[in-house]
């Protein structure tokens, strides 16, 4: 990665606000919970067979 990509990117995330970035951070938490939820059902569908 050049330094101005690295730079660009910087700067990209500094225009983030507050809000911005809690969104972001809930998106993530969602995702997670959706994918624990998915490894339960595959687990116990697992133990059943």
């Amino acid at each position: 990665m050049t330094d101005d990509k690295k730079d660009d990117e910087v700067a990209e995330s500094q225009k983030l606000s507050p809000r911005d970035k809690k969104e972001i951070k809930e998106g993530l938490c969602v995702n997670c919970a959706l994918v624990s939820i998915m490894f339960t059902i595959l687990l116990m569908v697992a133990m059943v067979l």
